[in-house]
Formats: structure tokens, sequence, C-alpha cells
């Protein structure tokens, strides 16, 4: 899997992977040192994992209307 786009930024797939921390340990490391050096990339990933979370508690929340009913 190729993490970085030709501009030599994480692609969108890897940074939802590290958000979701499915990215394998070498590929977390090369992202990790990336995001630490680019704020574009970092701004990109900070939305990525805040997109997961509202994601997540919709469905949390779908879940437990559910079993109310």
């Amino acid at each position: 899997m190729q993490i970085f786009t030709k501009r030599k930024h994480v692609n969108e797939g890897a940074l939802g992977l590290h958000a979701l921390n499915d990215l394998p340990e070498s590929r977390r490391e090369l992202v990790e040192e990336h995001l630490s050096s680019c704020s574009e990339c970092r701004s990109q990933f900070d939305e990525v994992r805040e997109f997961i979370t509202v994601f997540r508690l919709a469905a949390k929340r779908s879940s437990q209307m559910a079993s109310a009913s």
C-alpha cells in the first residue's frame, strides 16, 4: 500500500487507517513522522479523526435507540 501522494503528502486512505489504529507499525511510524512536520497533513488527519469520532457517536446513539424500542 502506497501511503504518500505524488506531492509527498499522506494519502487519505492511510490517514483513515492511522486514525483507526489500523495501519501497520512500519507505515505508522512513517505517517507519524510526516505528520509532525507537515501542517497540511496534520490538519487533514485531525479532520479524519473528528469525522470518525462523530460517526462512532452517531452509530452508538442509533444502536441505543434501536435497543430502546
